[in-house]
């Protein structure tokens, strides 16, 4: 669709006239027109000022060139090449495959299975009728994707936020000492329970400084159950505050698989490479936990404590400049 097949499209979902949406936004019905005609192309002010209008993203009237099935096709080589998805046959179907491993995909898994979920609360199927009000409001609900996604990703840190604000500001408030070195940090982790702390991730954040983030990755539903309240989490979100007087930059990003709603808390320093692969040695203990002798724990954990001395002694503070 063109930009003006969609200021038409949006403008009939909304129920406007071309008069209405022109005086909305300051215009006569006759630009409106000229618009969806594609005799004149909004710029980019006025591009924001339509999908004001209308409620919807700036995205969701911009251009996408697709007029033929060509094009499609060059769509999915690219999609290929960069998202590594592949086409297969499944029951008799042509459908698409997006590798779940590929960390690339991890914001575009999120985006469709957030689409899903969303695709199942409004229960539609091909055959449902375009006046329906289900498929009005499922269409509105797509015409604010990207709006609708920020919130809902907002929302899932808030709850968090909220859920730990007492905990942290008893911390706080008692002046608890923060960690001083590296393995006190590692040793503050492996402490959280292994239902909540479930992976680590990386993601490169400045590629011309060559400076990546490391991500601690928690199960973001069973942080915010009922009676659920971490005290070893709230420590660690503690410590995070801590390291932003240090300058260092932490953010959090929340993914979704479709059944595990995850918050990875990222800490941007190339040195914390060597943290998150204390880490996952830890969780992968955790995971195989139950196969191991209580002779073999023993000698994992005295292994684990050793290497964490040998390797992680070093003052936070100072092992964080030294990798700025």
């Amino acid at each position: 669709m063109t930009i003006g097949n969609k200021i038409r499209f949006f403008r009939n979902l909304r129920g406007y006239t071309q008069d209405e949406l022109g005086h909305k936004i300051g215009l006569q019905g006759d630009r409106v027109r000229q618009y969806e005609s594609g005799i004149r192309t909004p710029k980019a002010d006025m591009l924001k000022a339509i999908a004001d209008a209308l409620d919807v993203d700036v995205a969701a009237l911009s251009d996408i060139n697709i007029t033929s099935e060509e094009d499609i096709m060059h769509i999915l080589f690219e999609l290929e090449d960069n998202f590594s998805i592949n086409i297969e046959k499944q029951d008799g179907k042509t459908v698409l495959v997006i590798d779940n491993e590929d960390s690339r995909n991890a914001v575009l898994n999120t985006y469709l299975n957030y689409w899903y979920d969303k695709k199942q609360v409004f229960s539609l199927d091909k055959y449902s009728d375009a006046k329906d009000p289900r498929v009005i409001d499922y269409r509105s609900w797509r015409g604010r994707f990207g709006s609708n996604e920020a919130a809902f990703e907002a929302e899932v840190i808030q709850n968090i936020n909220d859920a730990y604000k007492a905990e942290v500001s008893k911390l706080s408030k008692a002046k608890t000492k923060p960690c001083e070195n590296v393995s006190d940090f590692i040793s503050l982790i492996c402490k959280i329970s292994p239902d909540l702390l479930i992976d680590t991730d990386k993601e490169i954040t400045d590629i011309l400084n060559a400076v990546t983030s490391h991500g601690f990755v928690f199960d973001a539903g069973k942080l915010t159950e009922s009676g659920n309240v971490s005290p070893d989490f709230a420590r660690f979100i503690y410590e995070l505050d801590n390291l932003k007087k240090f300058g260092v930059e932490t953010y959090p990003v929340v993914s979704y698989t479709g059944s595990v709603l995850k918050i990875t808390y990222f800490i941007k320093n190339n040195g914390f490479g060597m943290v998150t692969m204390m880490i996952n040695k830890w969780i992968s203990y955790n995971q195989n936990k139950s196969s191991y002798s209580v002779l073999a724990q023993k000698e994992f954990e005295k292994s684990f404590d050793e290497n964490l001395q040998f390797l992680c002694s070093a003052n936070l503070e100072e092992f964080i400049k030294q990798y700025e």
